[in-house]
């Protein structure tokens, strides 16, 4: 069981999921990837220049967003004060994720990259499991993620004819993509979003980023306290005195009437909220702002996971009712061994290492993603574990497993 559901270092740079299309694809194509590597191509390829048309959405974004005075050039030509930044008439060169960005019905518009994002936007496909620590070579959930992103989304960034309309926007997200992102966002930081949205879901105002963000050093030391008792190595020790440390900082900031944009607050707090806009899971009226509202969808997802026993028990027990629910698949519950083993083989096909193995959990959850979104049917990771362990039972020559020290189902292999 994982000690802490707890993002291990959230940072303003990873409010964009749709980033991670690139990055997961750049990582696939090779065995081994350092983590500068990764993060550089991903920063080259978001800020390469390209001409666009000057259409009323981008100039909305340039004037709302592009604020810094190395934007001066373009901001007049934006206005029509100038052509200095223009090539041709009605034409503008900007930074091809600043384009995407700029769209009017993008749910949020904000998440630009810089220089500077190079490592730490990558620590976001850490914390999700799509890469692995250390060779930052793609995980089983980074080949689940993959297998749901289109050619045309991965080389959105990286392959175009010059002066030709940018059809592909790779920061929208499809229904199979929402539901592994928003299944590897909870895994990854459930502990914490529990008591956040519990908080959040009194209100029946919208709030701002700031504003929700005092609520953080509460959450912190509320989490280390409850989790000292569960402390088993000296690894565990260390990440709740870090949540700790991270309380102290962002009360600093508190007391501080000009702590900039980019500080432990704004840190801490932004990827908990501009992902879930994403998700169609919380509402920004104005995509350029930082104001917030909570919704339907809001509740009827946050309230199952809060009343949950833990993060584990929701996640195989109730995440696809609930998302059925939340997301408005209208979905049927449809615990069927044919279907449940038709989609498992799907998964299958896309999971298997060389060998023939897949992990048990893994191959469930992109099994379940393929019954909703293709079929209209659904069923909880535990029940498709359990008719695994049916067939099993049934076929023990068809359907191998493989346990862990600890004796739990890990491995599956179909012969």
């Amino acid at each position: 069981m994982v000690f802490l559901h707890i993002l291990n270092n959230p940072r303003k740079s990873m409010q964009r999921l749709g980033f991670l299309k690139y990055l997961i694809w750049q990582a696939s194509l090779a065995r081994t990837n350092s983590l500068r590597t990764l993060g550089n191509k991903l920063i080259d390829a978001v800020s390469r220049k390209v001409p666009v048309s000057l259409t009323p959405d981008l100039k909305d974004y340039v004037r709302h967003v592009l604020t810094e005075s190395k934007y001066k050039d373009l901001r007049l030509a934006a206005l029509k004060e100038t052509n200095g930044a223009c090539k041709d008439e009605g034409k503008i060169e900007i930074e091809i994720q600043d384009y995407y960005l700029s769209k009017s019905d993008l749910p949020s518009r904000r998440g630009k990259l810089v220089s500077d994002d190079w490592n730490r936007y990558s620590q976001l496909a850490l914390d999700l499991h799509f890469l692995r620590p250390g060779s930052y070579s793609i995980m089983t959930r980074g080949h689940s993620f993959l297998s749901l992103v289109s050619d045309e989304e991965r080389k959105s960034f990286d392959i175009h004819a010059p002066n030709t309309p940018y059809t592909t926007n790779p920061l929208y997200l499809s229904s199979p993509q929402k539901l592994l992102l928003l299944f590897s966002l909870v895994e990854a930081d459930g502990d914490l979003l529990r008591r956040l949205y519990k908080i959040l879901l009194t209100r029946n105002d919208s709030f701002t980023a700031i504003e929700v963000g005092n609520y953080l050093p509460d959450i912190y030391r509320m989490t280390a306290k409850e989790s000292r008792n569960r402390v088993r190595s000296g690894d565990d020790s260390i990440r709740i005195q870090r949540l700790l440390d991270t309380a102290d900082k962002i009360e600093a900031v508190k007391r501080n009437p000009n702590p900039g944009g980019k500080n432990p607050r704004e840190h801490g707090i932004t990827v908990r909220l501009e992902p879930f806009v994403d998700l169609s899971l919380l509402h920004k009226p104005d995509p350029l702002s930082s104001s917030y509202e909570i919704r339907k969808a809001t509740r009827s997802y946050f309230e199952p996971l809060i009343e949950s026993e833990s993060v584990e028990s929701f996640l195989n027990s109730r995440f696809f009712g609930t998302v059925n629910k939340s997301l408005n698949f209208d979905g049927m519950h449809k615990v069927d061994a044919n279907s449940c083993l038709s989609n498992l083989q799907k998964a299958y096909n896309v999971l298997k290492s060389p060998v023939g193995y897949a992990p048990i959990t893994e191959l469930s959850l992109l099994a379940g993603i393929y019954s909703l979104t293709e079929m209209g049917t659904f069923f909880e990771i535990s029940e498709c574990i359990d008719i695994l362990k049916a067939l099993q039972k049934e076929k023990p020559r068809q359907v191998l497993f493989n346990v862990d020290r600890w004796g739990m189902l890990n491995f599956v292999k179909f012969n």
